[in-house]
């Protein structure tokens, strides 16, 4: 009787192993404009997640925002409703406010700093986001932000002259920027247009292509050449639903995440260069900056950034003190 117990159990744990995993459709939001090559990229990744886990995850985008807002997405991520979000560095705030560390304005000078920094630096809040209920997927660069201004700015003194429009919900930068004496409206990026046009703000910050598509440059025509800070950005899933997938797959899935990275930088340069072809050729000004202006550009923030950084701040002195390092360490062995 103990032999035919025995043969049993391993015949119903033969068909327990046989049998299929039951198929987990992954919810996958982002702001990215459908049929972008961004876009087509996350397609490609779907597809990829399909293709490893033989059919048992599959991937359904709502790209365009149709999800909601950056903070819309963290919240039905919390709740269930969503699985996984494309975020800027704003959303990757939300979640762990120290990483904004990492846009630390006039911190890192160049394209390869800032690579150096997404590679060794951003993985050390892994485990902040996954205390938080999420595992971050891959860290990203799409361009630098850069001033645009109705009038020249090419000195800290002739922006403060003009009304800085700062994203509401960026209430850190906006406190930054307060502190160092411009005049800030809050403004929400839909808000932008209509407040250039009724002289409510006279500036703002962003990337050349979102100064192009959104055709805020047409009225604030003067732009300064000085890279203001990388724009920075992730993809992360919730813990809830990586943990539902075999961890057999982890590995793989991550890499084919990281594999859209060098599409994602690829496609954000050239529309960068482009954006900066189509204004010019319709209106737009690059203002040159002579050595002197650059450093009291790069003074504007005090070496500890004071404003934001320390006890009770958004950034932890600690964090700070990492960065500096980490960032000293690459500029000595160039």
């Amino acid at each position: 009787m103990k032999f035919f117990k025995q043969i049993s159990l391993i015949f119903i744990l033969m068909i327990l192993i046989a049998a299929p995993v039951t198929s987990l459709t992954v919810k996958l939001g982002s702001v990215v404009p459908a049929g972008s090559d961004w876009d087509l990229a996350l397609k490609q990744m779907a597809n990829d997640w399909q293709t490893i886990t033989n059919g048992q995850v599959r991937v359904k985008l709502y790209a365009g925002g149709i999800a909601g807002s950056e903070e819309n997405m963290i919240q039905k991520m919390r709740i269930n409703q969503l699985d996984m979000a494309v975020l800027s560095a704003i959303g990757m705030n939300k979640i762990v406010p120290e990483t904004f560390v990492l846009s630390l304005p006039f911190l890192m000078e160049n394209d390869e700093e800032v690579q150096y920094m997404l590679d060794e630096v951003a993985p050390e809040f892994d485990s902040n986001f996954s205390e938080k209920g999420f595992e971050v997927l891959m860290w990203a660069s799409t361009g630098w932000i850069r001033f645009f201004s109705r009038d020249k700015a090419t000195t800290p003194d002739l922006l403060r002259r003009q009304k800085i429009g700062v994203d509401g919900t960026e209430t850190e930068m906006m406190d930054a920027w307060k502190s160092l004496n411009f005049h800030v409206i809050p403004i929400g990026i839909n808000d932008t247009l209509s407040g250039l046009q009724s002289g409510m703000i006279d500036a703002f910050y962003a990337p050349p292509m979102g100064a192009a598509s959104y055709q805020w440059f047409a009225l604030a025509p003067h732009m300064n050449e000085m890279p203001v800070s990388p724009l920075l950005g992730g993809i992360v899933i919730s813990k809830r639903t990586w943990n539902r997938i075999p961890a057999r797959y982890h590995e793989q899935l991550k890499q084919s995440v990281l594999n859209i990275n060098s599409k994602f930088n690829q496609y954000s340069e050239e529309m960068n260069d482009e954006a900066v072809e189509v204004m010019l050729e319709n209106g737009l000004q690059i203002d040159s900056i002579t050595e002197s202006e650059k450093i009291e550009w790069e003074n504007l923030f005090d070496a500890d950034y004071s404003a934001i950084v320390g006890p009770g701040k958004l950034i932890p002195s600690a964090t700070l003190d990492m960065v500096n390092a980490k960032l000293g360490e690459y500029r000595a062995a160039q």
